[in-house]
């Protein structure tokens, strides 16, 4: 009995005035696809196992390719196969464009998408899978905006009939994070997500004014990990239990503060 398969169609559009003058640069846009192969390849892995890889290594139970470019804009096709894995199987489609949609939504700082489809509602009940996920797609991000930041104006990742993610000079600032701040900044706030198992989660914090995802460094103290679930079972902002937190931060080109690295932290 041949294997059950699904058959997913993705599509790469790089547009604007110099890609309609001139083309896509060879170097500059190979760079960028091949950026996006391998955070495709990661999303996709993810997709399948529920498990997060940190390099694109090759897919098994899955096959991803590009058909024949057409003339005019330059518009790559991709078609990603899967095998009907246990996490996926029963899973219609629409799962994957929508998966797909919220993990390269959150990794270029569109985080105020939500997910449409029950299936990917589910994942994005613990918010900390897409923060992680988010977190290992940068790298191959910032390679795919190479094209954008040599004049292309915006990439579209596409499904058949709609647009998923639009990939511009903006996005290009969320990726392209400056290094880690080293120093140690004390912070006041509680905790909204937390996952024992990787330690990492989601915090209110006032001196920023926003939720931030947070996860430990590795000089964190473990017997530290219990004042996260305190704090966390105050539900809710205004009656969370709050801690102080010590902890630098990650930023965006543009400056503004992506995730927090805990150095340590102590109950109010």
């Amino acid at each position: 009995m041949a294997e059950e398969l699904a058959r997913h169609a993705l599509k790469l559009r790089f547009s604007g005035a110099t890609v309609d003058k001139r083309g896509l640069d060879l170097y500059d846009g190979s760079s960028s696809f091949y950026g996006f192969a391998q955070a495709i390849q990661i999303a996709a892995h993810a997709f399948m196992t529920k498990e997060i890889v940190t390099r694109a290594t090759a897919l098994r139970g899955a096959e991803i390719y590009f058909e024949a470019p057409r003339r005019g804009s330059v518009l790559i096709d991709i078609i990603t196969v899967i095998e009907k894995y246990p996490a996926t199987a029963g899973v219609a489609g629409a799962a994957f464009y929508d998966f797909m949609k919220i993990a390269f939504s959150k990794a270029v700082g569109k985080l105020n998408e939500k997910a449409e489809n029950p299936a990917i509602q589910k994942l994005e009940i613990d918010e900390t899978f897409f923060d992680q996920l988010a977190e290992t797609l940068e790298g191959s991000l910032r390679r795919a905006h190479r094209a954008i930041d040599r004049g292309v104006d915006q990439v579209t990742l596409e499904r058949p009939r709609s647009v998923l993610v639009t990939f511009d000079s903006s996005t290009s600032e969320w990726v392209n994070t400056r290094d880690e701040n080293p120093e140690v900044e004390e912070f006041t706030g509680n905790i909204t997500r937390y996952n024992a198992i990787s330690g990492n989660g989601r915090a209110y914090v006032r001196e920023l004014e926003k939720v931030i995802p947070f996860r430990p460094s590795e000089a964190f103290p473990a017997s530290k990990r219990g004042h996260l679930t305190w704090s966390l079972h105050g539900n809710t902002i205004k009656a969370g239990k709050e801690l102080r937190f010590w902890a630098s931060k990650i930023e965006s080109a543009r400056g503004e503060a992506k995730r927090l690295i805990l150095e340590d932290v102590a109950q109010g």
